[in-house]
């Protein structure tokens, strides 16, 4: 079995940075709200700038949940792995550089957390809710690209869930809609 560490290393070591120079655009996290079409949690990023464009990613529970405590600086009582990778980092002395939303196939997005370590910068490859939760985490900068805000579908937000996660406790869903 490979530890967390272990595999943190091999990625550091094999990631490789993308050739491609689309435009990027720098984007900030809006929050995390309910797709009422789907009930499932959706994580909103706003293109910074007069544009204002708008992709909404869909996400799991947990990652809207970490999502969501990165945003309003939450406490942590136990730290969960996008905690972990940024206190790994951290002691490492490495650092995340940026994440960037790179892909849409067949209706999932796809990013990468671009690190660097010990002079080297390098692309790991990760679910864009994972790279947005630590990319909050670390204070780095989050950037899509271009052509994904003119492929992107935006739900719309009537009937939507507002999510109030300061009133959740840990032994209720933090994720309901109504049937």
């Amino acid at each position: 079995m490979v530890s967390f560490a272990g595999a943190l290393a091999f990625a550091l070591a094999c990631g490789q940075r993308d050739a491609d120079e689309e435009p990027l655009r720098s984007v900030h996290v809006a929050g995390v709200r309910i797709d009422p079409r789907t009930s499932t949690p959706l994580v909103e990023l706003v293109e910074d700038g007069a544009r204002a464009r708008t992709i909404a990613i869909w996400v799991g529970e947990f990652e809207a949940d970490s999502i969501e405590r990165a945003i309003d600086h939450a406490p942590i009582v136990r730290p969960n792995p996008h905690d972990l990778l940024k206190t790994v980092l951290d002691q490492v002395q490495g650092r995340v550089r940026r994440t960037v939303v790179t892909a849409l196939r067949a209706g999932t997005y796809y990013a990468v957390i671009d690190l660097e370590l010990r002079g080297r910068v390098l692309s790991v490859d990760a679910r864009p809710s994972d790279a947005i939760a630590i990319a909050l985490r670390a204070g780095a900068p989050v950037l899509v690209r271009d052509s994904l805000f003119r492929e992107a579908e935006i739900p719309d937000d009537e009937g939507a869930l507002e999510i109030d996660w300061s009133t959740q406790n840990d032994s209720e869903c933090p994720v309901s809609a109504p049937l």
